[in-house]
Formats: structure tokens, C-alpha cells, sequence
């Protein structure tokens, strides 16, 4: 993606949560370079920004806009670190759990995706656009089943054949077993949406699978100065 249409994105989420009364970081519209050595917190557990658009290279109808809030601290292969950690001078307790901002705009699509670490994560609609969950249980890593699904919103069960749907509205949390595979989209000529997920941590690097596509990573491209800070952008 272009840093031009990253920063829009970015900047497009932020408006949607002073709108709408969602309360940001302070360091959310923060400039890179105001990232001092007060911010090493953030550095070394990667909260900040990202917006990916799955190697599809169409944003504006897959892809979507995430801000980590809590993250653990990870080893070099990704994996979350099962013990208390001294980085510089402070220590990091464990942390069994991840919680991040997801902006999706409406017309927007993520993918088909399962965990098979990530055992729970509770994805709840905090404001704007009811967001459709459609769900298949995943058989392996590029298959799906033809099973019914049993999922909770709010406690209550819904009861759908594969590939059924459910729309999450706004107060409400939709909970997604791990190898319950599921599509997010926000419906087209309304308003965007803004979730908060809380899940159990795992390796992102390695535990985010898509049956039907391999998503790939490249570098942005400068076409501007960078006004946001990007979690995979920090200089530890």
C-alpha cells in the first residue's frame, strides 16, 4: 500500500472514533518522530497502528484498519513469551491476551481466516455500522466443513448451517472459538464500524490462516512523509 492512502486510512478511523465517541490513546494521532524514549513501553510489546489490505491491493473492499492496544512481548519466532521479561529498565509481566481497535469501512471485507492458537477471541461492535459474521467450521488448513455452527452473541446461541451468517450490532460481542473461520464485512453505502477485539495471545506472525488465499506482505511505498506510527515501524 502507498503511505498516502495508509495515512488516509489511519486518519479516516480516528475521525470515525471522535464521531462517535471512542476514545483513542493519547499517542493514536501522535507523529512518529514524537515517539521519544518515554515510548518504549509501546515499542517493545508493537502497539500503534496498521492497515493491510492482504496482498489483494484493493483496500477500499478488502482490507481493514487495526490499532493494538495490549500485545505480549514475543521471542524471535513470534511466539508470546511464557515468563516476566527485563527490556532495558523495566520489566513486563505476562500477558495471556491481545486487545486491539478494528475499523472497517463500509464496502469493506476481511477474508476467510481461522486461529488454531488463538483459542477464544471476543469481537465486540462498539459503534457505527452492524458488522456480518459469516461462519464454517475449519476441517484443515484450506478446507472448510459443511457442520452447523453454535455461536454466542451475548450469551445467546445462534443456531446456523455452514457458511451461515449472523449481523453483530453495535453493543454487541460475537464469541469465535478459534478454528471457527470467519468472513467480516460491513455493508456498502452506510457508515463505517469500529470493533474491539480481546483474544487469547498468540504467534501473528504464524496463527492467522486463510483457506483461500495466502495473504502477503509488502513494503509500503513512500509517496509521502509517514504521519502515523505503524507498529511494525518502530525503532526499538
Amino acid at each position: 500500500m502507498k503511505r498516502s492512502e495508509i495515512d488516509s486510512a489511519i486518519e479516516r478511523a480516528i475521525t470515525n472514533a471522535k464521531k462517535y465517541g471512542v476514545a483513542l490513546p493519547k499517542w493514536a494521532d501522535w507523529h512518529p518522530k514524537q515517539f521519544d524514549k518515554n515510548a518504549d513501553g509501546l515499542r517493545h510489546q508493537k502497539l500503534g497502528w496498521k492497515a493491510v489490505d492482504f496482498g489483494v491491493g484493493d483496500f477500499e473492499h478488502c482490507g481493514l484498519v487495526i490499532l493494538v492496544l495490549c500485545s505480549p512481548l514475543v521471542d524471535e519466532s513470534g511466539e508470546p513469551l511464557s515468563k516476566p521479561s527485563r527490556v532495558g529498565d523495566h520489566e513486563y509481566p505476562v500477558t495471556s491476551f491481545s486487545r486491539k481497535y478494528l475499523f472497517v469501512q463500509a464496502g469493506q471485507t476481511e477474508p476467510h481466516h481461522f486461529h488454531r492458537q488463538k483459542a477464544r477471541k471476543e469481537v465486540s461492535v462498539l459503534a457505527g455500522a452492524p458488522v456480518r459474521f459469516e461462519l464454517a467450521w475449519a476441517e484443515n488448513d484450506t478446507t472448510l466443513s459443511d457442520k452447523p455452527v453454535n455461536v454466542a452473541v451475548d450469551g445467546v446461541w445462534h443456531h446456523l448451517s455452514a457458511n451461515g451468517s449472523v449481523m453483530v450490532k453495535p453493543g454487541e460481542t460475537i464469541t469465535l472459538p478459534g478454528n471457527l473461520s470467519h468472513i467480516i464485512s460491513v455493508a456498502e453505502g452506510g457508515p463505517d464500524s469500529i470493533m474491539m477485539e480481546t483474544s487469547t495471545a498468540n504467534n501473528d506472525r504464524s496463527d492467522n490462516i486463510f483457506p483461500f488465499m495466502t495473504p502477503t506482505s509488502k513494503q509500503v511505498m513512500n509517496d509521502v512523509e509517514a504521519r502515523y506510527q505503524l507498529l511494525d515501524e518502530h525503532k526499538v
